[in-house]
């Protein structure tokens, strides 16, 4: 049965679990005064997410795979976030530990939902490459 809500891509739903922890995170007493922290943090989050959707929602494999690699960045960008939780106190050790595993988990669910989107695009520019030298080798032999 073929995916209709990116919602239901295993992807997404681990990166919306993530957003719902970096909520929760920002909502403790050590970041929660630091507006800054936590609107970047939980807009790097929501753009995990944001960007699988609207990737999920292009026709083509270029564009799919765009968004997809803007959610990846996105996802380090939380990683990075992760990592300053820990010195200022709102994430002990292993729970920043559990966390970017999770990151590393939905990390690789997006590469591979993007997998044959790469190849195709990879056996298309090949194809190209092979079509030019093809033509520059009958234009030499012409001349």
């Amino acid at each position: 049965m073929a995916i209709r809500d990116p919602r239901n891509l295993q992807c997404w739903q681990l990166a919306d679990g993530i957003r719902r922890d970096v909520i929760a995170i920002c909502a403790k007493k050590q970041v929660a005064s630091d507006f800054r922290f936590c609107d970047g943090f939980r807009d790097a989050a929501g753009s995990v997410c944001r960007n699988i959707a609207e990737g999920f929602r292009r026709y083509e494999s270029a564009e799919i795979v765009q968004f997809f690699r803007y959610a990846l960045a996105s996802l380090g960008e939380v990683q990075d976030y992760l990592a300053e939780c820990v010195p200022r106190g709102a994430l002990a050790d292993s729970e920043h530990e559990q966390l970017f595993d999770r990151c590393e988990h939905t990390r690789a669910t997006s590469l591979n939902f993007i997998k044959p989107h790469v190849l195709k695009i990879e056996a298309a520019r090949a194809s190209r490459r092979r079509s030019s030298t093809k033509r520059r080798s009958r234009t030499t032999r012409s001349t």
